[in-house]
């Protein structure tokens, strides 16, 4: 008998998923292996270890923490409001990763 591993759906949402090998609009579902001890901090350097562009764009590089054009939201609620990028994330949690939309 096989143990399945947690995964934490990761959604890149519009002009982000461009960052993860999609077009630039719609929507990708990534899976990462939820681990002991993970949080939304975690979950996130992981996912973007693996997709340069999404590192680049997700995290300034002067002071390490998010940068400003991806919004992260943890269970429909944009982080911060429920959770900080140091909650930790249990089965059933799931991470959308938004383009902010600039401009008048």
């Amino acid at each position: 008998m096989t143990v399945q591993q947690a995964t934490i759906p990761i959604e890149s949402v519009g002009w982000v998923n461009r960052f993860v090998g999609g077009s630039g609009s719609g929507r990708i579902v990534l899976a990462e292996t939820l681990r002991p001890g993970d949080t939304v901090r975690s979950v996130l350097r992981r996912v973007s270890a693996g997709y340069p562009q999404l590192d680049e764009a997700l995290w300034d590089a002067q002071t390490g923490d998010l940068g400003e054009h991806i919004e992260v939201v943890v269970n429909d609620a944009v982080l911060d409001i429920s959770h900080s990028l140091d909650s930790p994330l249990t089965t059933g949690d799931r991470i959308t990763l938004v383009g902010q939309y600039i401009g008048g």
